[in-house]
């Protein structure tokens, strides 16, 4: 029989993940534990359970999931992370950063972006208030080129 090891925090937060994405797939108890044994590999065993995988097969269990669209891709969970509304005293700042955001059709992920190659924060309500008034430059300058903007079939 195999040692049992303490549980890891990746390890937890990888069954969380599991057991949030099957509730929210609404999969029965069954279905469930077919789709463990399925995927980890686990023949014999009358569990059947998630809990008793190692971390690659909770990684493989994890994808099939996220596959089936019960968790959203990991790069698509980062962009949508931040979307609510500003608070505190840069909430003008960042509320101009939002109008020039929809104003250009441009996700959350465009103003990180900038504040990363701009002011090399990860995350644009991580800047201070020097750094959005860069960012809001570099929006306005965008809007501005995007008015100005004359039709290629116009001679």
């Amino acid at each position: 029989m195999a040692r049992s090891r303490p549980p890891t925090d990746r390890r937890k937060r990888t069954l969380a993940a599991i057991h949030a994405a099957a509730k929210s797939l609404g999969l029965a108890e069954d279905v469930y534990r077919d789709l463990v044994q399925r995927v980890s590999g686990q023949s014999g065993q009358p569990q059947r359970s998630a809990g008793s995988c190692d971390q690659r097969q909770l990684d493989a269990i994890a994808n099939e999931l996220r596959r089936l669209g019960g968790m959203p891709a990991r790069s698509a969970r980062a962009a949508e992370r931040w979307a609510g509304r500003p608070k505190g005293d840069l909430a003008p700042q960042l509320a101009k950063v939002e109008a020039l955001l929809a104003d250009a059709g441009r996700p959350w992920a465009y103003a990180h972006s900038l504040a990363l190659r701009m002011c090399k924060v990860t995350r644009i309500e991580w800047c201070n208030r020097e750094q959005l008034q860069k960012v809001i430059a570099a929006l306005q300058y965008d809007a501005n080129r995007r008015a100005h903007a004359v039709p290629k079939d116009v001679p």
